[in-house]
């Protein structure tokens, strides 16, 4: 027999109107509710996953190329402590000649002149030399940069390129015995970093002391020029296409030693008596980079306040 305390279990009761309210809910049961709103959806999700995909994937390329190529400004920014490159200008020399340059041929240069071959390339560079004589006494330096009547622009480029080579390598050739890999521990102009890339012993940008770097960039710029393919040498031949693009690359990396020796030994290269000439020398090359557009504004920011007081000065002043 049971124990009389033992209770029947009851039954769990069933919620009638949860049920309907569920039934109510549901469009499958109720065929007269409203079809259900689909979620709007997000901008990313409106867009096929395909195209976003090859999206995404052109960023990476993009950021991958851009680092790879880069051997350019690593800190863009200026240094403040000396004014943006607000160096003081020593105007230009007061000679009969090419004192500018003579000042520089005392002394040792830092690589072998490079000559200019063929007649019309000798001509063009006896027509800067004689420019320079006209104005150094006083005259114009941006007339010494203008393409002479009748004259092919890529000749007379490919010419003063040369020239600018011979310049800067003169001028380093005196500053070299300063300018060490314990002076100059990176390739610097203030708080900006220069990184070496060549696509042959350097294929990615690569830090290396100043004297390396700029070792490195005469020793290029001499095989650019000395390349009859880019800098032709037979009056009939033809520059190449890709010619000025490949030029730019010239005038930006020679604009670097500039910036360098500007920041890091204007004060020595001052004493020993060459402020003078190295402002002549940089002037008529900006001059010339500017009147052909050779270098960028962000290639040319390290001296920019420099570059913009010389350059809107009268040629009277």
């Amino acid at each position: 027999m049971g124990n009389k305390n033992d209770k029947p279990k009851e039954e769990p009761k069933t919620n009638n109107n949860n049920n309907n309210n569920n039934n109510n809910n549901n469009p499958s049961s109720n065929p007269k509710a409203p079809p259900p709103i689909p979620p709007k959806p997000s901008k990313q999700q409106e867009q096929p996953p395909s195209q976003r995909d090859q999206k995404e994937k052109e960023q990476r390329d993009n950021q991958e190329k851009e680092k790879d190529n880069r051997d350019e400004i690593v800190d863009e920014e200026v240094h403040s402590n000396t004014n943006g490159g607000d160096f003081k200008d020593g105007g230009e020399t007061n000679a009969d000649g090419d004192e500018s340059y003579s000042f520089w041929d005392r002394n040792k240069t830092f690589k072998p002149e490079k000559k200019v071959k063929g007649g019309k390339q000798e001509k063009l560079q006896k027509t800067i030399k004689a420019t320079m004589k006209a104005t150094l006494g006083g005259g114009d330096l941006r007339k010494t940069v203008q393409l002479p009547e009748g004259e092919d622009l890529n000749e007379w480029i490919a010419v003063n390129t040369v020239h600018f080579y011979n310049a800067a390598n003169m001028i380093y050739g005196t500053c070299a015995e300063f300018c060490t890999d314990e002076t100059c521990k990176t390739m610097s102009a203030g708080r900006n970093e220069y990184l070496w890339k060549d696509d042959q012993k350097y294929k990615k940008p690569t830090r290396v002391t100043a004297p390396v770097y700029i070792d490195l960039l005469l020793n290029w710029v001499n095989e650019q020029i000395s390349n009859p393919e880019l800098f032709p040498v037979d009056e009939n031949a033809k520059f190449p296409r890709n010619f000025m693009t490949r030029v730019k690359d010239i005038y930006k990396r020679l604009f670097r030693l500039y910036a360098h020796l500007y920041y890091s030994h204007f004060e020595k290269i001052s004493s020993i008596g060459a402020k003078a000439h190295l402002n002549t020398c940089f002037k008529h090359f900006v001059f010339f980079i500017l009147e052909f557009k050779l270098v960028d504004d962000k290639g040319l920011a390290p001296l920019k306040n420099f570059i913009d007081k010389f350059k809107d000065q009268k040629s009277d002043d």
